[in-house]
Order: C-alpha cells, then structure tokens, then sequence
C-alpha cells in the first residue's frame, strides 16, 4: 500500500511539471511572435535582407514603392528621395481661380421645327401633269413644286369670266336707264341696280373661288382687256414662263393648277408621279425650314426641378466636334410614361447670318447627341482637379507639398463641380492658399495614412 501511494505522488508531480512546460512554452512563444510583429512593422516587413533594409532599396528590387515612416500618423506622408516620389506617378498641379459653371448632362435628339414643317397636297383632285421639285432640293417662297391639271379649276376659270362679262353687262344697262331715268319706269331703274348687286356678288365669289386654289388673280387685272386677251390669261394663270419653257402654249389647257411653296426650305418627302391621279388633301410633298432645328433633350424626372426656361444649352451631335449654343425654350409639362424623363426643348440657329438655307448642312435631323444644361454659375471660384480631392474616411483633403518628398493633408470644403474641375470652399480658399497640391496620385498618399492611422488604432 505503502509503494502504491508512493508511486501516485510520483506521477502527480509528473503531470504538473508537464503542465507547467507547456505554459511557459507558450508565453516564449507568443512573446517571440510578438518581437517579430514589432520587428516586422518597424523594418516595413524587409527582416533586415541585403539591399531591402529601406524603402528605395526595396523598390530597386522590383517591389512597390512604400512611403517613410510618418512623423504622427495620418499627419504626412514623406519619401526617401524625389526619385521614390517620382516613381509613385506623382504629379502637382497649379491651384486657380476661374468661372466655374454647373451643368446637367442629358441626352437629346435634332428635329425639325414643327412651327415651319409643312405636308403640302393639291387643293382639287386631278392628275399631275409635271413635277417641277424633286426630294431634298432647296425652294424659294411662292416657287412651283408641280402642277395639277384638274377640270374643277378649268370650270372655275370659265365662271369667273362668265361673272365679269354679266356683271359689265348689267352695269352698261343700268347705266342707260339712268340716263334716260324720266323715261323710264323708278321699278326698272330698282331692278337693274339689284342686278348689278347681284352680278358683282357672283363675280366675287368666282373670283374667291380660284383664289381659294392658289391663284393670284383680280378683276381690275380683266378689267380692260379684250375677250381674246382675257381668255389667254386666264388660261395661262398661275404658270411662269419657266415652266412653259419648252412647252407649245396653244396647247396647254385652262386646267393647269400650281402647288407652291408656303415658304423658304428644302424638300424632306415628296410623292408625286407625273400622270398619277391625286386627290384633294392628300399629301404630295412634305417641306421643312431647316434654318432652324429643334434640339430636344430628356432630362431625368429627379432633375426635373432644376431646369427652367432661359438656362444656356451646350449641344454636340454623336460623332461631331461641333458644339451649338441655345438657350431653353420650352419645358414638357409631363413625364413620358415609356422613360420616365422630362422633355425640354432649344431652338438652334442652323444658318449662320448671311448663309442663305441653300447652304445648311451643320445640324441634320434624328441626329443623336448630349446636351450640357447650365444650372448654375459662380463668378470666380478656387478650383482644381478633382483627381485631387480626396475623402479619408472622415474629411475631404487634398495634399500639399511640404517639401520636396512630404506631404499633408489639408481638409477641404467641396463646391460645384464643373467638368474636370471641383470648387474649393473655406480656409483652403484664403489668400494664404498654396499654389499647388498632388493631382495624379494622390490617392495614393490617401492609402498610406489611412493605413497609418489603422495602425495607431485611430480607425
């Protein structure tokens, strides 16, 4: 009994000695990793190698570039050399002052102006006896496009001189009774001016009748012509001598009815066959004033309270370098239902001054393009690139030189934005401004004291 009890004391010992190595094995242990944590963060991880114990020693054997120990972290970023700094990609730009401008980008599309757009058809139906404008020619106002022979203007022409000769017949009688008026009976004398009244109405809605068609025609015009004369010019009414050029003139009948341009522009549809019966109404050329185009942009119904009659517009067609400068016309009072945007219109000059619309080539319509809404101006502002403002996590800053391999962050207010360009607002913006910050890489100065102040435990 004696031994046994002996030998349970042995074995208790045993075990607490096993128990006690293995503890402190493992302080030794997390002790050592801890030295080499320290070791490790304050050598930048090299361990002391042959040519890696700095940072410019460890670039030159193909690693990345770190920056120097900060002197307080987040605080500054320094560099061993220029050379080390210039292998970040580092590079300062100018800080200045100049307009600065808010825009909002929108898609548009070029049309042609509606208010000077016209679909043109013949105003008696017939059929087309020539074809005088072809698709895409230029027209002058009042040029002939075709020419419609119809048997309504031909009975429209014979009527009105049948109205002229009844109503000079009935003022030659009217006038004899007057002459001899103590002769005649005073109800004769009444009758004949009532048929002089009524011969003069006939005459003028003959003559409103070929006027109604196109025709520029009065009667004072055939006043004093003989019937011969008369005949001839009725016939040939509403036909310039170009268009009978070449023609035989005994044969061209009294039915012949121009189509002319209401105003300046250039032929965008035309359907028209010589010898093809047209009816009246129906479209045969469609005549579009491209002087001035019509550019429509679709802004984004969250931006739809930003925009406002008045605002200047920038406009560039898809594929051009040209640029076209207007102002907002006109503002949809809905959203279209299929986009979900806001319609806003511009009116732009297609024709510069001078250039008559024969000349315009710039601006087509259904051109895509991008339209820049200037939404608000500030006179003079501090700016610079945006690359250079950066956010810490925190603050915005950008990064000053404070020699040639340091720099510090200097907290900023941001302002609009224009283009390439962010305003910059506060104590930044003083007359005791520096002239340059880091442009391109200055996200990487960003990184380094972000990472330093993790580090520190400040994140």
């Amino acid at each position: 009994m004696a031994q046994r009890a002996q030998s349970r004391r042995r074995i208790s010992w045993s075990a607490i000695a096993a128990s006690v190595s293995s503890w402190l094995l493992s302080i030794v242990t997390t002790a050592a990793l801890a030295a080499v944590g320290w070791f490790g963060h304050a050598t930048h991880w090299t361990f002391g190698l042959a040519g890696h114990d700095s940072p410019a020693g460890h670039a030159a054997h193909g690693g990345a570039v770190e920056p120097a120990e900060a002197v307080k972290p987040g605080s500054r970023v320094s560099f061993e050399s220029r050379e080390a700094v210039e292998r970040t990609g580092i590079e300062l730009v100018e800080v200045v002052e100049r307009p600065v401008v808010t825009e909002l980008l929108a898609n548009g599309v070029v049309r042609y102006d509606e208010r000077h757009t016209a679909q043109l058809s013949a105003r008696a139906s017939g059929s087309i006896w020539k074809v005088e404008k072809h698709l895409g020619d230029t027209v002058r106002k009042g040029e002939v496009l075709l020419i419609v022979e119809s048997s309504e203007v031909g009975r429209l022409k014979a009527e009105f001189l049948n109205s002229l000769v009844a109503f000079e017949a009935k003022r030659e009688q009217l006038a004899i009774l007057e002459e001899v008026q103590s002769a005649v009976m005073g109800r004769q004398l009444r009758e004949a001016k009532a048929a002089l009244r009524e011969a003069r109405n006939h005459l003028i809605n003959d003559e409103q009748a070929l006027v109604n068609l196109g025709f520029e025609i009065s009667t004072a015009a055939f006043a004093d012509l003989e019937d011969d004369a008369r005949a001839e010019r009725i016939r040939l009414l509403g036909l310039d001598e170009s268009i009978l050029a070449g023609v035989h003139r005994e044969g061209v009948t009294s039915n012949l009815m121009p189509l002319r341009a209401p105003f300046d522009g250039v032929v965008i549809g035309r359907d028209a066959v010589v010898g093809e019966v047209v009816e009246a109404g129906r479209p045969i050329f469609e005549l579009a004033d491209v002087s001035t185009m019509w550019v429509v942009l679709s802004v984004s119904k969250e931006d739809a309270a930003k925009v406002a009659i008045g605002q200047p517009v920038r406009f560039r067609p898809d594929g051009s370098t040209d640029e076209f400068l207007s102002r907002i016309a006109w503002i949809s009072t809905e959203v279209n239902e299929e986009t979900r945007t806001l319609e806003v219109r511009a009116e732009i000059e297609n024709r510069p001054p001078g250039v008559a619309a024969a000349e315009v080539t710039t601006l087509r319509a259904n051109t895509f393009g991008s339209g820049r809404i200037e939404i608000a101006r500030r006179g003079t502002a501090v700016v610079v690139p945006r690359s250079s403002v950066q956010w810490d996590g925190s603050r915005w800053v950008v990064f000053v030189p404070t020699g040639e391999t340091a720099f510090e962050p200097r907290p900023v207010q941001r302002g609009v934005e224009d283009g390439e360009f962010v305003e910059i607002l506060g104590d930044f913006a003083a007359d005791a401004r520096p002239t340059h910050v880091v442009g391109t890489g200055s996200h990487v100065l960003k990184s380094q004291i972000m990472l330093e102040r993790m580090e520190a435990g400040e994140l």
